[in-house]
């Protein structure tokens, strides 16, 4: 064999040289690749894209019928397809999965679009026929026979499409198709259903002003019977006949009800007209009679008085609120409701709580809270869905946790942002694919399900939802109690979290330290009060109000603050002393001030005057009443100490001697003379009347002896 010649390399050697210098024109190598796609015009990701989005129509769906497949069911759909594009050979199509969903993270996939390979075959076809020309509409009806369906075996979810083929200027293709969900249940039933437990929330925006008036008309639309409020009571009484529920009221919906029963009025929209009567005092009355009627079946728990966000206010050293909030709402429920009320049960907003916050409700006597289950996540990404039990530990003992299901709690949030149909069957499949992720274990593994606080369904959401829980074999209805009482499962979870976006929402700090001021105020108002019950209960109601979680995230929270600020300081401002000007004459005497109290309630206050500059010495007073909407005049005793304008700085003090309102000046001349000067006048004074006595007398002598002398003669 012949020898390499020298200095050439040998193969292997140039292999391995070519390797080494690879790792420096890879880059180059990728950028060169890509640029071919990018040169037409279109990356590999963005073609996916624009084939996803490129819709030539799109698909109301107005019914689904049944919501639960069975084999003795015909399916039916219909709707309206709007044409986008001018479209020809129009066809709408069903497809069904050939095979059921694996988990909940597959169905959340196909739900988000994320998936098309659960499409399935054509089960179902209407032809439209014609032509349909962009922007014109057309109904459909399609229907199969569910057991002529062979994909149809075991129990479990499966892919329902509608779909629409036509013919455009781009060939024969998908136009539209709009995914969903139907639960299939077999004549032989070989699973147990699973535990669903349901919170059923009643609360609505803080709408009463600290005067007594309302903000608007809007809460008496949402207690009609067509109204956000009147669709959930009607819905939860209907479902609460047959299963247990929970009802999470807030009370202070409850008062407000009551008080719009009686007669109210409403803000105008321009500050200096007259506020108008409200038109809902009826509406008011009827709701509140709804509610009690509903809630008579069940578990009625309280939150506290007007839902304060209790993270925040523990954050911002107000607990205290939370806890007069949670006595005043827990005594009005059972009152306005004739019932008694589940009062251990805390639902922090948006489900999270930090440790401290949870410590505190502990100690408070809480023995429950309802979280959101991703605030207690487990150790281990399981393949089914756990019981909504979880204990948390705290220094002053344990709480149950009641963790609800956060995919459900969305899916029925979602309702008033897409098609309410679609919105209530992924619902529906959720639950059914959750008893199908362990068939055979049944009720012991309990789901709570909890709606958004400011639930607003359709009515469509809310019939589809009832109805289906109603008759959905694989439910089996448990009580939030019984759930509280279970024991947590031997699942390993993380640390209690609480989320930087959730942080980011609370209550800002500075917002609470100017409802910690009012606060101040009010106490300040109360303490010169004979009868603080009188006026001061609805003061104090309006400040939880600005509590409230409605003002989380929430801009016009600061024109409320500012609207109940201003209505204190009128009421304190109706308790004070007149301005006026004096004149000090003598070396001791009084100056006379003018109490006014335009309140409808006798007052009790202190007067503390501060001269400056310190020309006079100004004595003390007792504490002064003066009568509802009445004028008082004080004498308070001062001692002159050198002439000259005296302006004498005057509050109104509570009896504790606290500062009351807005100080006001006095100005006081003083005129008097001191003692050498008074001797002087007096010593001039005399000489003056002595002379003109001595003046008197030489006139009237000289008369006398003009008289007396003989006529004729000269003097």
């Amino acid at each position: 064999m012949a020898e390499p010649a020298p200095g050439a390399a040998r193969p292997h050697r140039r292999l391995f040289a070519a390797l080494r210098v690879l790792p420096a024109f890879l880059p180059v190598l990728l950028a060169a690749l890509l640029a071919v796609p990018l040169a037409l015009g279109f990356s590999l990701a963005s073609a996916g894209q624009a084939a996803a989005d490129h819709h030539l129509a799109s698909i109301e769906l107005t019914s689904l019928d049944p919501a639960i497949g069975t084999p003795r069911a015909r399916l039916r759909a219909t709707g309206v397809l709007h044409a986008i594009g001018d479209l020809t050979e129009v066809e709408v199509r069903l497809r069904i999965s050939s095979t059921r969903l694996n988990s909940r993270s597959e169905l959340t996939a196909v739900a988000a679009g994320r998936t098309s390979s659960r499409d399935g075959d054509i089960v179902a076809r209407q032809r439209l026929g014609g032509r349909l020309a962009s922007g014109q509409q057309a109904d459909f009806d399609v229907a199969v026979n569910l057991k002529d369906v062979d994909a149809l075996q075991e129990f479990g979810v499966h892919v329902l499409n509608v779909e629409v083929v036509a013919r455009s200027g781009e060939g024969l293709a998908r136009a539209a198709i709009v995914r969903t969900f139907l639960p299939w249940v077999p004549a032989r039933r070989d699973f147990k259903p699973a535990g669903f437990a349901w919170l059923w929330p009643l609360v609505a925006p803080p709408v009463r002003l600290a005067d007594g008036r309302y903000v608007d008309d809007g809460l008496a639309g949402e207690m009609a019977g067509d109204g956000r409020l009147g669709r959930i009571t009607a819905a939860g009484s209907r479902l609460g006949q047959q299963m247990p529920l929970t009802w999470v009221v807030d009370p202070a919906l409850l008062e407000t009800a009551e008080d719009m029963s009686n007669g109210y009025t409403v803000r105008a929209e321009d500050p200096s007209q007259p506020a108008v009567d409200g038109t809902g005092a009826g509406t008011a009355q009827q709701w509140l009679d709804q509610v009690r009627a509903a809630t008579r079946l069940g578990d009625v728990a309280t939150l506290p008085y007007a839902d304060p966000d209790v993270v925040a206010l523990r954050r911002g050293g107000l607990t205290s609120d939370v806890l007069v909030a949670r006595d005043r709402g827990d005594a009005m429920a059972a009152d306005l409701l004739g019932r008694d009320v589940v009062t251990d049960l805390a639902w922090p907003a948006d489900g999270y709580a930090d440790r401290l916050t949870l410590r505190a409700l502990r100690s408070a006597g809480t023995q429950a809270v309802v979280l959101n289950a991703g605030a207690m996540p487990t150790e281990l990404a399981l393949p089914f869905t756990p019981t909504g039990r979880g204990d948390i530990g705290t220094r002053d003992g344990r709480l149950a946790g009641l963790l609800y299901d956060p995919v459900l709690t969305a899916t029925l949030g979602a309702g008033a942002n897409q098609q309410p149909l679609l919105a209530a069957q992924r619902f529906v499949a959720e639950t059914a694919m959750i008893t199908a992720e362990l068939p055979g274990i049944g009720p012991e593994r309990t789901i709570l399900i909890a709606p958004p606080r400011d639930w607003s369904p359709p009515p469509e959401l809310l019939d589809r939802i009832v109805s289906a829980s109603l008759r959905a074999p694989w439910l089996s209805p448990v009580s939030v109690g019984d759930l509280q009482a279970s024991e947590s499962p031997e699942i390993d979870r993380k640390p209690l979290t609480y989320p930087r976006s959730i942080r980011r929402r609370e209550l800002p700090v500075a917002y609470l330290d100017a409802v910690r001021d009012l606060h101040l105020r009010i106490a300040t108002f109360s303490a010169v009060l004979t009868e603080p019950d009188r006026i001061v209960p609805p003061l104090d109601a309006a400040v939880l109000l600005l509590e409230s979680t409605w003002w989380r995230s929430r801009d016009d929270r600061l024109g409320r603050l500012t609207g109940t600020r201003g209505y204190v300081l009128e009421l304190r401002d109706r308790v004070q002393v007149l301005p006026g000007s004096y004149t000090f004459g003598s070396k001791s005497g009084s100056i006379p001030l003018t109490v006014s109290n335009d309140l409808t309630q006798a007052v009790s206050v202190r007067i503390g005057l501060t001269p400056a500059p310190p020309r006079l010495e100004v004595g003390t007073l007792g504490q002064v009443r003066i009568p509802a909407e009445s004028k008082v005049q004080v004498e308070v005793p001062a001692t002159a100490i050198a002439n000259g304008p005296v302006v004498i700085r005057t509050a109104l003090l509570t009896p504790a001697g606290d500062q009351y309102g807005q100080a006001v000046q006095l100005r006081i001349q003083v005129t008097q003379y001191g003692t050498v000067a008074l001797v002087i006048t007096g010593v001039a004074a005399a000489v003056l009347f002595a002379a003109a006595g001595y003046r008197l007398f030489r006139r009237a002598a000289a008369a006398r002896r003009t008289a007396g002398a003989p006529a004729g003669s000269t003097p």
